[in-house]
């Protein structure tokens, strides 16, 4: 009996593992999910205290049991009001250190009411979001001195749809780290006042800021390590006024802006010496106008990975060369992973290429020995585009993988729908067993209602068949992403 006894409660022992002191558990319900910690919190007494101590607090739809509505209905505003004032004032001890106002369903939400709560917020905080109605009607403005006087330990700062107008001279954001505004109302001069004082910007992230014509990065940011600009439409010009030393990745997405990437090429190696990884978007590429003569503006010596963006349809004769982006390769000698994506022109292309008329300023001229992995989307049967895939496979000495992707989100579906209904059948699997000829596929390409684009992928993939996979050496891994439906049809149209 005294083994047993002994052994039960060594077995029961094991069982309850090791006891967990009342001081870990804070730290243990920080780690989890805000809901989760929320329903933890009603097991125990002990688990509620340490939900009390939860370091992030979020208001919105979701949190404050909108049951599912986005707006907030009308004679129901002042109970949101009131659980917010609640949640605010209970948060004592300066325990939570990231507050999150999701306020987008508040239209009618009041200046007073926000700035009560921003002060009750802010001190001793280290991140601040705040989201407000994405209209015109209001345009709440943040309160600058506010968040000077109390929010010195603020280390992150997002805005959604509000103003921010720093005051000259009287403002300072030593320790912030990484700033975010989207819609936010901020002139040029405001934010290079707002940028120079904030001497520890780490991240720095601008969305639809249409009042910034000049982005001026002071030489005070020596710390800058990422900058994000997109769809800032008056912005026309992005200026370093010092080394950027620390500004290793630049992403911008803009329209309109008319020829982006030869900004970029002139304009970028001064702006951003180091810059190690690089996105650009653009809508209004015209590159016929650009020099097909490589000039040497600049050269982006530590840039390991660009990725290119452009934007279409455009409309007929608005033509793009792509060989002009040649000349990003030729100013990055350490470029390891070029991606390039392309979204189909309305000018017609014809399906014959002739390889024979390669450009001489393509002509192998130039050994690129980093370049590893070039990814095209979109890829379409333009001559440009095809001589771009000659140069790279000739000069890319150590290229590992090229992929080539012509599909079409929700093609081969819509295809399929329109065939089996002019076929009169209705399953897809019964229409191809039946299928012994091409007049049928035949007719739904040549007819005018046919959708272009489902044509165009076909004589993309013809033209991958025809013309690049026989220049891939044994050395490079081919990936050709396309329709299933384009590879069966394939051998039907060479018959």
């Amino acid at each position: 009996m005294g083994r047993k006894d002994s052994r039960s409660r060594s077995g029961s022992a094991k069982r309850r593992g090791p006891h967990l002191t009342l001081d870990r558990l804070p730290r243990i319900i920080a780690l989890l999910p805000m809901q989760d910690a929320a329903r933890a919190a009603c097991a125990s007494r002990e688990l509620l205290q340490s939900w009390r101590h939860y370091p992030e607090l979020k208001f919105s739809a979701k949190t404050l049991a909108m049951d599912g509505q986005h707006n907030c209905i009308q004679g129901q505003m002042d109970s949101y009001i009131k659980r917010i004032d609640i949640a605010l004032q209970n948060c004592t001890g300066g325990w939570v250190k990231r507050f999150r106002f999701e306020l987008q369903f508040f239209h009618e939400l009041s200046a007073h009411h926000i700035n009560h709560w921003l002060d009750a917020a802010i001190p001793g905080i280290e991140e601040l979001t705040l989201e407000l109605p994405r209209d015109d009607k209001m345009k709440y403005k943040f309160p600058c001195k506010l968040l000077f006087e109390k929010g010195c330990s603020i280390q992150s700062l997002c805005l959604y749809s509000c103003a921010f107008h720093p005051d000259q001279g009287a403002c300072s954001f030593r320790n912030l780290k990484r700033v975010y505004f989207s819609l936010v109302h901020i002139t040029t001069e405001e934010l290079w006042i707002f940028l120079y004082n904030s001497l520890s910007l780490e991240h720095l992230e601008l969305g639809f800021c249409h009042k910034i014509a000049c982005l001026k990065i002071p030489c005070t940011l020596q710390l800058l390590n990422f900058l994000r600009v997109r769809r800032c439409n008056m912005l026309q010009i992005i200026l370093s006024l010092g080394d950027s030393l620390q500004l290793k990745h630049v992403n911008i997405s803009i329209y309109p802006w008319f020829n982006l990437f030869e900004y970029a090429r002139k304009q970028l190696p001064t702006v951003a010496p180091n810059v190690e990884t690089l996105f650009l978007m653009s809508a209004n590429e015209a590159g016929i106008f650009y020099p097909l003569i490589f000039q040497p503006h600049g050269r982006f010596l530590h840039l390991k990975y660009l990725e290119l963006v452009i934007v279409g349809p455009r409309n007929y004769g608005f033509g793009y060369q792509y060989t002009y982006l040649v000349t990003f390769l030729k100013a990055s000698p350490v470029l390891e992973t070029f991606i390039l994506h392309v979204e189909s022109a309305k000018e017609p292309y014809p399906l014959v290429i002739n390889p024979k008329y390669l450009k001489n300023h393509l002509l192998p001229e130039h050994c690129h020995q980093s370049i590893k992995h070039v990814t095209v989307t979109g890829f379409c049967h333009t001559q440009e585009l095809v001589e771009l895939i000659f140069y790279i496979l000739e000069n890319a000495t150590s290229l590992q993988c090229l992929t080539l992707d012509n599909r079409i989100r929700g093609f081969e579906k819509d295809l399929v729908a329109c065939i089996t209904q002019d076929a009169g059948t209705c399953d897809y699997q019964e229409w191809w067993k039946n299928f012994g000829a091409k007049e049928i596929i035949l007719h739904f390409f040549r007819r005018e209602s046919y959708p272009k684009s489902y044509w165009d992928a076909y004589c993309s993939y013809v033209a991958i068949r025809k013309y690049i996979i026989g220049r891939v050496p044994s050395s490079v891994e081919l990936k050709i992403y396309q329709l299933c439906l384009l590879m069966k049809l394939y051998p039907v149209f060479q018959r």
